[in-house]
This record gives structure tokens, C-alpha cells and sequence, in this order.
């Protein structure tokens, strides 16, 4: 990720805290572009270290990530997540 990490008000909408991000990025997560076609933004599905399937939607530019969307995954995210593991 960007050296620097910035977390809009709407990351914290589902009740994930900035601690959760971290802890996807420790579980190696799968990574893909926006689905939406969104220019340096990515869809980041992970688990956090209490075993929560998690969502996160993310800005990728000059060194600086913006995180602008946490949530629990669905299951067709959460099939996705697992067949790439």
C-alpha cells in the first residue's frame, strides 16, 4: 500500500475501525481492480484477526492510499476470497 494510508468518514460507516485494515493486509489478501472501472481503485477482500470476512475499497495514487469503504463481505465476495487462497 501508499507509505501514507488516509481513512474517509464513510471507511467507518459499518462499524470497522482502522485496526481491521491492518489486520486484512497482515492475511494476505486478494486484491483486484474496481469492478466499476474506477481509475487506481482496487476491492481488497481479506480477514481481520477476529476471523471477520471483510470488504475494503480502496484509492491508490502518488504514495497515498485512501480507504473509503469497510464492510463484511457477501457471499459471493466471500466464494471469490476462498477460490483464490
Amino acid at each position: 500500500m501508499g507509505s501514507v494510508v488516509l481513512f474517509t468518514d464513510s471507511a467507518f460507516r459499518h462499524g470497522h475501525e482502522e485496526e481491521d485494515f491492518y489486520e486484512v493486509l497482515e492475511s494476505r489478501p486478494f486484491k483486484t481492480r474496481s469492478k466499476r472501472g474506477l481509475k487506481n481503485v482496487y476491492e481488497v477482500l481479506g480477514r481481520n484477526h477476529a476471523g471477520e470476512y471483510l470488504h475494503i475499497v480502496l484509492r491508490q495514487e502518488a504514495g497515498v492510499t485512501t480507504v473509503f469503504h469497510m464492510m463484511r463481505m457477501n457471499q459471493r465476495q466471500k466464494r471469490l476470497y476462498r477460490s483464490h487462497r
